[in-house]
């Protein structure tokens, strides 16, 4: 495609005013906006394969070398084709060839594309994987299923075997779930597959997140008007199920927490019609349950000894 066609895509974008449409308008843009953010991630998806492509070492048919988990061409997954040098294996002769394009698909993503390390991963895996998973990659095309859901499907398919049993009836089972199903339910139904595919692996990613959870505090200077006081931010990593207990918790102890708290100067001072923000709610329940445990740990401690 002429790159101008695309410059000429985001002049039409910037240019959309959705507050001189007439309000029964917003529903229909809003929606044709979504259809336009879902082909840009197929597209963009779709290229981030093409650079990585062009970015590989050619092996002497040229056919270059295929990395990570989704490897195609007449091969098994994960396995050389004939005629391709294997990852690890330096081609034949006393030169090595050189890529079509200098640098690295990682490298071009994040400088080209201004990607996080971790934005510019997660599209080349997702790549990676719908070369080898023609039913899911259609309707990611297609506009069937969006980015979130090839992710959810994908990005645990984290070896050859856990690919190769994917593709095929599962793979058509679970691009039909996610044509209907939102990608948190998706990712469900596939962590569900994934624990009878392949137990052992999926006891060790459980062991690993669980031996990756964390929490810090970090100071936050202060000197901004709302917070002359400071701040701190804290962090946390916890494993999907114990983060889901962690949110139910916040959830049902946001509907007992006050609407703000009293020493807050963006709480009721702030007006009449003040409304708290999600992330407010969650952190003003995250407090009351820590007030909570400390006012009912002296008790518990005690009822403990007595026993």
């Amino acid at each position: 495609m002429d790159p101008a066609t695309l410059r000429g895509l985001r002049r039409t974008l910037a240019a959309i005013e959705p507050g001189e449409l007439p309000p029964d308008a917003l529903p229909r843009l809003v929606t044709e906006l979504a259809a336009v953010v879902a082909a840009s991630q197929a597209a963009l998806v779709r290229a981030a394969d093409a650079l990585e492509r062009a970015t590989r070492v050619p092996a002497p048919d040229g056919a270059g070398r295929r990395a990570g988990p989704a490897g195609t061409g007449a091969g098994a997954a994960g396995q050389p084709a004939p005629g391709r040098v294997a990852d690890g294996a330096a081609p034949s002769g006393r030169f090595a060839p050189r890529p079509p394009l200098a640098g690295s698909a990682m490298g071009w993503l994040i400088r080209a594309a201004r990607l996080t390390d971790t934005a510019a991963v997660v599209l080349l895996v997702a790549a990676r994987a719908l070369g080898s998973l023609p039913t899911l990659a259609a309707a990611f095309r297609a506009g069937e299923v969006g980015l979130d859901h090839v992710l959810a499907l994908t990005v645990p398919l984290t070896t050859p075997g856990r690919l190769a049993a994917f593709a095929g009836p599962v793979e058509a089972d679970l691009t039909a779930l996610a044509r209907r199903a939102s990608p948190a339910e998706t990712r469900s139904a596939l962590v569900e597959w994934l624990e009878r595919a392949d137990p052992a692996g999926a006891a060790g990613n459980a062991e690993s997140a669980r031996l990756a959870r964390s929490l810090s505090v970090r100071s936050v200077p202060g000197g901004a008007a709302l917070h002359p006081c400071g701040r701190v931010m804290v962090t946390a990593t916890l494993p999907v199920d114990a983060a889901r207990t962690l949110l139910t918790a916040l959830g049902l102890a946001a509907y007992r927490t006050a609407a703000g708290p009293p020493d807050d100067p963006a709480g009721p001072a702030g007006g009449a019609g003040w409304e708290p923000t999600p992330g407010q709610r969650r952190a003003d329940a995250l407090l009351a349950l820590a007030r909570h445990y400390l006012a009912t740990a002296p008790l518990v401690t005690t009822t403990a000894r007595s026993g």
